[in-house]
């Protein structure tokens, strides 16, 4: 089967997860993508420590589950010889992506104006911390603190008496960059049928805020957060604690409609019919004091039966349900690996195999390539040049005066 996007050709000069991730999609899907990297290579390859995870060409996962399927070729973008090859991979390109602060763009002579003028239909894609306009337009956006910090999350979605939570480092960039990675694709259908390009563009601080969608609005309404784990707005759709020490979620929505229900498959039937807890008042809502009386009872019932057992009485009767499991377990899911969501990586210096995530989406026309990883910077540059007409000397000059590695 054919490659979804083969023959688009594109360019990354990228850092960090986002730009990276959606670049990653359209690689897996068949895109000739470019990565441009300064001779000393982007910051991501260098954050392995901190994660305890390897920090070597040969074996740098966390670079390299970004940005496999792709080439790389290290340019001085500092250099009059770099910025003309720069300028002929942008020439033959249909995507431009990036996410280097405009400011810097525009002063080494590739914004946006700059690169139309000798690519006229060139689709510009442009990632920023927080948005092209306002006050805070050219400060530096991360993940943790544009994405989860800004967008009120990392302060509530946490119970009300606990420490703000921190998540592991680029959630919010991975999910930011499918939202990226649909205006690109968007922009690409309107070109193949108008033939014109566009300046796509997207935030950390949009995509937070979007994600957010549902607890910003109804806070608006007076749902406030954060919320103590005492006071669930709907018990059905809560968190508990199982015999054990592990933790289990149900998600009914439904209260009212599937109350009887859920109360019969835990073995609550005193319940069925008590209007303290199978009513709510007129607001939607359950009273504060009912709330927490039907939470305690729910805590008190998860506590008889450990995790697993709850989830086999829950799955037959039909209820949602999942186990909140630890990171160190979801490479051990068969279900995941049944649908593809996780690829073996076998790292020869180690001799380690590593579950890699999977680009998560699927066709039934259309294959994606299994992870090509990357190597060292540049790794790929000579082929590059060779296919941009360089001669071997051309080549060797650039080599020799640092315009590309």
């Amino acid at each position: 089967m054919k490659l979804p996007l083969e023959g688009v050709n594109v360019v990354e000069l990228g850092t960090h997860v986002v730009v990276p991730n959606a670049t990653r999609f359209l690689a897996d899907w068949g895109a000739n993508v470019i990565k441009i990297e300064a001779p000393l290579g982007e910051e991501w390859r260098k954050v392995g420590p901190s994660y305890k995870t390897p920090m070597t060409d040969e074996e740098n996962p966390l670079f390299q589950e970004q940005n496999s399927n792709k080439r790389l070729i290290g340019i001085n973008l500092k250099s009059e010889d770099g910025v003309a090859v720069f300028c002929k991979l942008i020439a033959r390109a249909d995507i431009f992506v990036s996410n280097v602060r405009m400011n810097s763009l525009l002063k080494m002579g590739l914004g946006y104006d700059d690169v139309k003028a000798f690519n006229a239909s060139i689709i510009y894609a442009h990632f920023t911390g927080y948005g092209h306009k306002g006050a805070d337009a050219a400060r530096p956006g991360f993940d943790m603190s544009t994405f989860w910090a800004r967008s009120g999350s990392m302060r509530d979605w946490v119970d009300s008496d606990s420490f703000p939570f921190k998540p592991p480092g680029g959630f919010g960039d991975a999910a930011t960059s499918a939202a990226f990675t649909t205006g690109i694709l968007a922009a690409l259908y309107a070109k193949k049928a108008t033939g014109e390009g566009t300046f796509v563009t997207s935030s950390l601080l949009g995509c937070g805020i979007w994600y957010n969608q549902t607890g910003i609005i109804s806070a608006q309404y007076g749902n406030d957060y954060p919320v103590s784990r005492m006071s669930a707005r709907n018990p059905f759709t809560h968190i508990y604690k199982c015999k054990g020490d592990e933790y289990i979620i149900i998600t009914v929505p439904n209260y009212d409609g599937r109350y009887e229900h859920v109360c019969k498959a835990m073995g609550l039937d005193e319940y069925v019919h008590d209007e303290r807890y199978a009513k709510r008042n007129e607001q939607g809502l359950f009273f504060e004091k009912n709330l927490e009386d039907f939470v305690s009872i729910m805590n008190a019932r998860f506590m008889e039966k450990t995790q697993h057992e709850w989830c086999d009485i829950l799955n037959d009767a039909d209820i949602a349900c999942e186990k909140l499991v630890h990171m160190r377990e979801v490479p051990d899911d068969k279900q995941a690996w049944d649908n593809g969501y996780f690829e073996n990586i076998h790292f020869p210096t180690s001799g380690k195999d590593v579950a890699f995530p999977a680009v998560p989406v699927s066709f039934s026309a259309f294959r994606s390539k299994p992870a090509r990883l990357p190597g060292a910077v540049g790794c790929d540059t000579s082929a590059i040049m060779n296919d941009l007409a360089y001669s071997a000397d051309e080549i060797a000059c650039m080599r020799k005066n640092g315009a590309i590695k």
